[in-house]
């Protein structure tokens, strides 16, 4: 992340609206679906397959793990380290990223405020919960939205293919550990990955062309901030 010349990629416009458009179409697609129950016989059916599969300890682990520590405590550290220890258009990076992730937080919230989905183990027979029950609406998953968010971002943005690649991956599998732990339908997933493509592109084509004086700014007073607090200690 230190590198410079690695940490952007050029920037391409016009795909980025393309790319937003289409995500958000399959996003108000699966939101339909899920709505008017449609795929509800699916979804619960796939859902109960993934949760009642046996792992191995380690998998079973692993994936408990994800579910429960892969979203903030996992993101946030990897914006801290690009602000950390990155040069300037890695911390400009970092703001922008920052950014989009506060951007999804809010968007997640309106939804699940805006339509409630109990959660399949409140609803499907035979679910095992893995993890402290969550309680509000299962649509869309906040942690497929968020991790998809920085994912997908990655992808995007960043040259170090192995970077993006790696957490990518780690994206992958909080996505499916939510379903595996009993906490979301496989829609639900979906829903939140696509919300959060949306997010990105839309997001990233705004600040590049609208607001890049003001993230610019934003990453210039983040360093000073960050300064003054590594001289303080």
């Amino acid at each position: 992340m230190q590198n410079t010349k690695n940490a952007r990629k050029p920037v391409n416009k016009n795909s980025w609206i393309i790319a937003g458009i289409l995500f958000l179409a399959v996003f108000l697609s699966i939101t339909f679906l899920t709505i008017s129950k449609v795929t509800q016989g699916f979804d619960a059916s796939v859902a109960l397959s993934i949760n009642n599969m046996i792992l191995v300890s380690s998998l079973n682990s692993l994936m408990i793990l994800a579910s429960e520590y892969g979203r903030e405590y996992f993101w946030i550290p990897v914006v801290a380290l690009m602000l950390l220890l990155g040069k300037k258009d890695t911390k400009l990076l970092a703001i922008e990223l920052a950014t989009l992730f506060v951007v999804g937080i809010i968007a997640g919230e309106v939804m699940k405020y805006a339509m409630f989905r109990a959660r399949p183990y409140e609803t499907v027979t035979g679910i095992i919960t893995r993890v402290i029950p969550d309680t509000d609406s299962s649509y869309p998953s906040g942690h497929a939205l968020i991790v998809s968010v920085g994912a997908i971002f990655s992808l995007v943005r960043f040259q170090r293919k192995s970077i993006a690649l790696l957490l990518t991956i780690e994206a992958g599998i909080v996505c499916y550990s939510r379903v595996y732990v009993g906490m979301h339908y496989p829609l639900d997933v979906l829903g939140g990955i696509c919300l959060g493509g949306f997010i990105v592109f839309t997001g990233s084509y705004v600040m590049e062309r609208y607001l890049k004086q003001v993230v610019s700014r934003v990453t210039d007073l983040a360093q000073k901030v960050l300064r003054r607090g590594l001289f303080s200690l």
